[in-house]
């Protein structure tokens, strides 16, 4: 959140942390929850003692709490939600959600896993991470140059691709339960 300077604003926050919550009122308190500074939160504070709206009182350590008459807490204010975007209109950028540009249709983790062991990064690729995808290429193909690690490599290459379609499909059906 953004901090403030207008006491308008460090007002209406002030409101809400006084009848959404027991805490004692502090500057400190109203500071961290406006936000603005503590000198601000104070000026608010005293500005709303002179006009006699709230009352200050001084704790035997010094502690400056402000009170308010008559408070009570009082149920949070809820926005309604807006109802939820179908999948089938939503718009989705290329690339972020693949799944929803092939018609929805889940990705196979092990048709992801075939396509990585044919070609490195190959199964990465098939469920939208192109980087992941040239990233296990490249690691794979240098990796083949001492034999084994690019072996071990190369498993582990088709084992994330299984992964990144099972990630994929969970996200998918998030998506779903979202909009359905």
């Amino acid at each position: 959140m953004k901090r403030t300077e207008d006491p308008a604003v460090i007002e209406h926050r002030l409101l809400e942390l006084v009848y959404t919550t027991d805490a004692p009122i502090t500057a400190p308190a109203l500071a961290f929850f406006a936000p603005c500074s503590v000198e601000d939160a104070e000026k608010v504070l005293d500005n709303l003692v002179a006009k006699d709206r709230i009352q200050l009182e001084v704790a035997d350590d010094g502690t400056l709490t402000y009170t308010f008459p008559n408070r009570h807490k009082l149920a949070a204010r809820v926005e309604p939600a807006p109802p939820p975007i179908p999948l089938s209109r939503a718009v989705v950028p290329r690339g972020v959600y693949p799944m929803a540009r092939r018609g929805g249709r889940p990705a196979s983790p092990v048709l992801a896993s075939v396509l990585s062991l044919v070609v490195p990064g190959a199964g990465q690729l098939y469920t939208g991470n192109v980087l992941s995808a040239l990233l296990w290429f490249v690691l794979v193909t240098a990796g083949y140059t001492l034999i084994l690690p690019g072996l071990f490599l190369h498993l582990f290459c088709v084992a994330f691709a299984a992964s990144s379609a099972h990630r994929l499909n969970s996200s998918l059906a998030r998506m779903q339960l979202e909009a359905g």
